[in-house]
Order: C-alpha cells, then structure tokens, then sequence
C-alpha cells in the first residue's frame, strides 16, 4: 500500500530520509600543516537507504590562522575528494589579521549510488605551508574575537 503524502502524491522523491547533525565546541590548533589534512571536526557517518539517495552536506565553523594566509578546504567521502576533482572543494581568503577570525559557511550536494556505509569529513590546507590553525578562536586569544564558536556539520539524506 503506497503512502499518501499531504500534497496529494505517493512519491518519495525529494523527501527527507534523514538528518545528522554534529557540533564541535572546543578550541584547538593544528600545527606546521604543509599538505592536506584531517580537520578536528567530527565526521558525518551514514549508511544510504538507496542507490539513489542524495545527500546535502552543510559545515558553518570559525577559525584564525597565523600568518594571514588563505586556507583551502575540501570534502572527502571515505577516501575519495568530492565537489573538486583532486583540489579544494572551497577556499577561504587570508584574514588579514592575526587576531581575526574567518567564518564559513559551506554546502555541497553528494550523489554517492552506494548503499554502503559513507564517512564524510573535512580537510584542510593552508596555501602557505607549516602555518597554524586556530579553530573556533583566534591567535591573539582576546579582545571581540576572543569567543569560542560553535562548528556544526549536517547531513541531510534526500529520496531521489
């Protein structure tokens, strides 16, 4: 027996399967970073309910970086980069100050076609290498920017 929704179809197509939500709270700081690396985010895990699923991955974070460079970032699906071929997904210009902070706001459509078990998690890559991340705080630690931010990352699984 198909489900009648509200407007009036039995289609599931476009429909929310599932959100996943996950939040990173503290202050921490990666160090002497010169390729891509693992940010210190949590990860998103999920297993497709079909082929067809589609999933809208969506990250909002602070960070600092000393020496005022841009910084690189990109999705990866289990080991595969996604959204860029082999380079970044999305870049975030320099400061243009130690003590300031940059904030993000990114999201990207995923269509794996795989009904196994997916992690999705966020790298990083300074453009100037071996500079250091401050995430969810600054350099200088005071002043207006000295507030601890609050990461968050969702998932959200659509019917297709």
């Amino acid at each position: 027996m198909a489900i009648q929704y509200g407007d009036g179809t039995t289609s599931n197509t476009g429909r929310i399967i599932r959100i996943i939500q996950q939040t990173h709270n503290s202050e921490s700081t990666s160090s002497g970073i010169g390729n891509w690396a693992n940010a210190p985010f949590p990860t998103l895990v999920v297993t497709p309910e079909s082929t067809s699923s589609k999933f809208l991955l969506m990250c909002s974070f602070g960070f600092g970086i000393h020496g005022q460079t841009s910084c690189a970032f990109r999705w990866r699906r289990n080991s595969t980069t996604i959204g860029a071929g082999s380079e970044a997904t999305f870049v975030v210009g320099g400061t243009g100050n130690d003590s300031w902070r940059e904030n993000v706001a990114h999201s990207y459509l995923d269509s794996p076609g795989t009904t196994s078990t997916i992690t999705y998690r966020l790298q990083f890559r300074p453009f100037d290498s071996g500079r250091t991340m401050y995430w969810n705080n600054t350099r200088s630690g005071n002043g207006v920017d000295d507030y601890n931010a609050r990461g968050s990352f969702h998932l959200i699984e659509f019917a297709s």
